[in-house]
């Protein structure tokens, strides 16, 4: 297992060294304009299924190495793998050192011992990388109704924010909304502990650290793989485009390899062939991954086994990283297996901004309203379908108002400290009213009552909501554009062109999408509002569009039959 497993590793500097080359051209070149994305993450999620952290972390390494031939040669013949190559770039960015004498040094320390060399030669020369920030795992607990209401207060959240926030963001967002209205009582707040600092390099012990791993001679990268990253100056944002997703998709081959070994060297029963090694330096040292990746792997893989679809699925290209890691919640309930199938299916056909919201909405729905999960079970495209009022009253006999649920949250350790704060201030002060105990579920509804109640509070003198944006969820209605703010309200057939101010030829579009595509001639919408519309982004003379979506942002069929037919298909 661990022979194959280095192996495959081999094969992973080399086609890195590929990305790392084709996401460089694509940052300088700003690709994802072209092709009708606002920003570098809503594109890099959307087409190669990747976060844009990934993308730019690739683009750095890459660039760098242009002047680093050494080091590029090491990375490409698997003598370093990419976790010590990464490192290296950012000494020598900085221009801290010799690239021979670190790469005789990182082909001796551990990937754990390089990095702390690197940090103390460097200092704060050395770029900061968010990935070691402390953070800490809040757990709150809380009903089924809480949890509805949590997922409306993120909601507000990013529109008071004017952009998409991660789970973290929106809830320190949340706290100090409330922390604005109250005063917190100074012995409720927690001084954030600053991390433990590691011991210099000469007073550790060397029995302790991880020793670096043997390396498997690479093999030559095919032909046809090597040749993505040749002559890229010409290329232009669509030809890097289908580079780049190949490139990825190749890295996800491998990934589907690897991550069935993976699993049964970290279980409990494998005896190691040498010495027992933890996943934090196993991966690092003989993957070249993050231990991170190596438990997405781990899970993806495990879900993979109540879900063949899935594996088929993330093998053959058709579900990215991203999509696939979405799904993994839903995957994994212990429920009957009939719909995993369908929700893959519906994954490869829906842009990650829907998946996210309908994964979301399903797990909501199983928790707090049986009818409605059975419908969008076997049908994810009704997960956003609203709850008829009589059926909010009959589920009351169904589901269990005192059943708990679990947000975990990783957040700094200072929004942890805030946090905490704000809710045992509020538990104080509940506590003194009702005369007894009050539990975390309620002291986290009350939170999520303040600041829904600030957030949602309106002058009566103020002008009255714009309908359409109302409509469209002060969204940008683009698919994929996770834009809310600067946002215009488009006639799709122009007053020029005698088309009427009914809220069925208007739609919600975000600046960059109004006036750089639309207007520009690279992208296209056409049909009614809110149902009926047809979006066609990537405009271009020679071919097709780059991708052609219907409302709900769902991918209209390629078996349609032209835009006419896909109109058909969206109404």
């Amino acid at each position: 297992m661990e022979s194959r497993l280095a192996q495959l590793a081999a094969a992973v500097g080399p086609l890195r060294r590929v990305l790392a080359a084709l996401a460089a051209r694509w940052i300088e070149t700003r690709g994802h304009e072209r092709l009708c994305y606002a920003r570098l993450s809503d594109y890099a999620r959307e087409r190669p299924g990747v976060s844009a952290r990934q993308l730019q972390e690739l683009a750095r390494v890459g660039r760098a190495l242009r002047d680093l031939p050494r080091l590029e040669r090491a990375l490409v013949a698997n003598e370093l793998p990419w976790s010590k190559v990464r490192l290296l770039v950012r000494v020598l960015e900085a221009s801290q050192g010799d690239e021979e004498t670190w790469i005789a040094l990182a082909r001796v320390l551990s990937t754990q011992r390089l990095e702390r060399a690197v940090r103390e030669h460097a200092g704060t020369a050395v770029a900061h990388d968010p990935e070691r920030e402390p953070t800490t795992r809040l757990t709150v607990r809380c009903s089924p109704a809480v949890l509805e209401k949590w997922l409306i207060a993120r909601e507000f959240a990013e529109r008071v924010a004017g952009q998409r926030l991660r789970a973290a963001d929106a809830l320190e967002l949340v706290a100090a909304e409330v922390f604005s209205a109250i005063s917190i009582e100074p012995r409720f707040v927690d001084t954030p502990e600053a991390p433990f600092p590691r011991e210099p390099l000469e007073d550790t012990d060397p029995e302790d650290e991880p020793r670096p791993c043997p390396r498997a001679s690479a093999r030559e990268l095919p032909h046809a793989v090597a040749s993505l990253a040749q002559g890229l100056d010409e290329a232009d944002a669509f030809e890097l485009d289908r580079r780049l997703c190949q490139a990825v998709h190749l890295e996800q081959t491998l990934d589907a390899a690897i991550a069935p070994l993976l699993r049964v060297v970290t279980a409990a029963e494998y005896e190691w062939t040498d010495c027992y090694q933890p996943l934090a330096r196993y991966a690092p040292e003989s993957l070249g991954m993050s231990a991170r990746k190596a438990r997405a792997l781990i899970r993806l893989e495990r879900a993979s086994e109540v879900c063949p679809e899935l594996r088929d699925a993330y093998r053959s290209g058709r579900l990215s990283w991203v999509k696939a890691h979405c799904l993994l919640p839903l995957l994994l309930l212990d429920v009957d297996g009939e719909h995993r199938p369908i929700w893959v299916s519906w994954a490869e056909r829906v842009t990650v901004r829907r998946l996210e919201r309908d994964v979301e909405r399903a797990l909501l729905l199983r928790a707090a309203h049986d009818r409605a999960w059975f419908r969008c079970k076997l049908d994810p495209e009704r997960a956003q379908d609203p709850i008829p009022p009589e059926e909010r009253q009959m589920c009351a006999h169904d589901v269990d108002p005192e059943a708990t649920q679990a947000l975990v949250f990783r957040v700094p350790l200072d929004v942890a400290a805030l946090f905490r704060g704000v809710r045992e201030t509020l538990r104080h002060g509940l506590e003194r009213a009702s005369d007894g105990p009050v539990y975390d579920g309620d002291v986290f509804d009350a939170i999520l009552d303040g600041a829904l109640l600030s957030w949602t509070l309106r002058d009566p003198r103020a002008r009255r909501p714009d309908p359409v944006a109302e409509r469209d969820g002060y969204r940008c209605a683009v698919p994929g554009c996770t834009s809310r703010c600067n946002h215009h309200d488009h006639h799709i057939t122009y007053r020029s062109r005698g088309g009427s101010d009914a809220q069925d030829n208007r739609v919600l579009l975000c600046a960059f999408h109004h006036r750089r595509c639309l207007h520009a001639g690279l992208m296209r919408i056409s049909g009614q509002a809110p149902d009926g519309l047809l979006f066609e982004l990537g405009l271009r003379s020679a071919r097709g569009p780059l991708a052609v979506y219907r409302s709900g942002d769902v991918l209209a069929s390629p078996a349609c039959g032209g835009v006419d037919a896909a109109l058909e298909q969206a109404a």
